[in-house]
């Protein structure tokens, strides 16, 4: 399992670009030149937006026993902040843009040659270093914490997941989620290296973008995506090619939304549960139940709820996570909320996630947040709400709040905007939404 390619086939392929496949052995071949031209670094800041370049710089880079790191995006500050934490750091890009006062290497493409016929092909065999990837998390409750992986635990998870969703060799994978993100890396990168999958190089954004991916990808197809990309696919109308499976992360999933899905696009939508920590340990089939299975292998070491922890024979060690559960059986479990979910105001308690549920459930409510502007602030009224809701305002908004929650709950500073800001996996982290509340706060008279 610590070869850098265990579902290698002769003739196979492993990625569709423009203008037709990439075989395994073409692959191979040009991971062996990229790692050629890669120059000394401690550390590799892999930002390559095309799937198929990400792949041959992070299998160059494993090759070349450098480390690679992973930010929660491409913003130049926080490529800045992770590169100073991980000095002798490159930045690796596809594209011409640099990040100011970074090294930079750009990797360009090399021709796709295959061996000579009957030259045998050796896949590579790495050192397995205990930090051959570090991935960050998101930020959205503070600063990006980094989280070192070990390839073969990386492999055998990526076969837990590629066994639950049955995909196999022949399998098509198409992804909107970035390959920096850890759901993106291991559905749509890690496991075709570890089974031979075929992935889309493209990250397609716009509904028909979408299709047109899966429309050039041989079936059976699975789409790796987001409750965001579903909605606007859903939205768009299109006539969609055959999709054996929709996997959907990062958000929680409605399961209307779901349900819609399933019938417009004549596929099965399952949702992973997983965490940059551990990776992908669960998922469900949202339109059955609320019930989620843990992965082959991973066990719950602490049934209570605040202190939940896993463990399996992909992860390093015991895994706490930032969610509360409630353990069904040895392989079965419920998702209660984050452990810093609850708010406790006036000696009443209620959880952000019902809170965001209740908001979103009011008619005219396309999408809204509910949060607390200050965690230091235990006084009354203090939650925020940020929302989409054309056509409502807000004595409208609070009059339904009210006969729905405790008003004590009811948020005091009310923000409507046109849409949400969304990072590249379709979530909102929390400064950014703390900066829109203090740009409306400067904004006023």
């Amino acid at each position: 399992m610590n070869t850098l390619m265990p579902g290698y086939r002769q003739g196979a392929s492993i990625a569709r670009r423009p203008g037709g496949c990439v075989s395994h052995d073409a692959f191979l071949h040009q991971v062996a030149q990229v790692a050629e031209g890669i120059p000394e670094a401690g550390y590799l800041i892999n930002l390559c937006e095309d799937r198929y370049r990400f792949m041959l710089s992070l299998c160059a880079a494993l090759v070349r026993d450098i480390p690679t790191l992973l930010p929660p995006n491409r913003l130049a500050s926080t490529v800045r902040d992770i590169a100073g934490r991980y000095p002798g750091s490159l930045v690796v890009t596809d594209q011409a843009e640099r990040v100011a006062g970074l090294p930079h290497h750009r990797i360009e493409e090399p021709g796709r040659m295959t061996p000579a016929p009957g030259s045998a092909l050796q896949v590579p065999v790495l050192a397995d270093r205990p930090d051959a990837i570090i991935a960050f998390t998101s930020g959205s409750t503070g600063r990006s914490q980094p989280h070192p992986k070990r390839w073969t635990d990386q492999m055998l998870c990526s076969l837990r997941a590629a066994k639950r969703f049955g995909i196999g060799p022949d399998t098509s994978i198409v992804a909107t989620v970035p390959p920096q993100h850890m759901y993106g890396l291991e559905l749509s990168v890690f496991i075709p290296l570890a089974t031979g999958a075929a992935t889309h190089a493209e990250r397609p954004f716009f509904p028909e973008d979408i299709r047109r991916a899966l429309a050039e990808s041989d079936a059976p197809r699975i789409l790796v995506t987001t409750p965001v990309h579903l909605d606007a696919c859903l939205k768009a109308g299109l006539a969609w090619p055959e999709i054996d499976r929709t996997i959907s992360a990062t958000a929680p999933l409605g399961e209307d939304l779901a349900r819609a899905i399933e019938s417009a696009l004549a596929t099965r939508v399952h949702e992973i549960y997983g965490c940059t920590e551990a990776g992908s340990i669960a998922s469900r089939r949202t339109i059955e139940c609320p019930v989620w299975q843990w992965y082959d292998g991973v066990r719950a070491t602490d049934p209570e709820p605040e202190r939940a922890q896993i463990e399996a024979d992909f992860l390093p060690g015991t895994i706490p996570l930032n969610d509360r559960i409630d353990l069904i059986d040895e392989t079965h479990f419920r998702l209660l909320g984050r452990g810093g979910d609850m708010v406790n105001i006036g000696g009443k308690r209620a959880s952000l996630a019902d809170l965001n549920l209740t908001l979103n459930a009011i008619p005219g409510v396309r999408e809204g947040i509910v949060l607390i502007p200050d965690e230091r602030d235990d006084s009354p009224g203090r939650l925020a709400a940020i929302l989409v809701a054309p056509g409502l305002d807000r004595a409208e908004l609070v009059a339904r709040l009210r006969e729905r929650i405790d008003p004590v709950f009811i948020p005091r500073r009310i923000l409507f905007v046109d849409a949400l800001p969304r990072n590249e996996v379709g979530k909102t982290p929390r400064q950014w939404l703390l900066e829109l509340l203090r740009s409306e706060e400067i904004r006023r008279p």
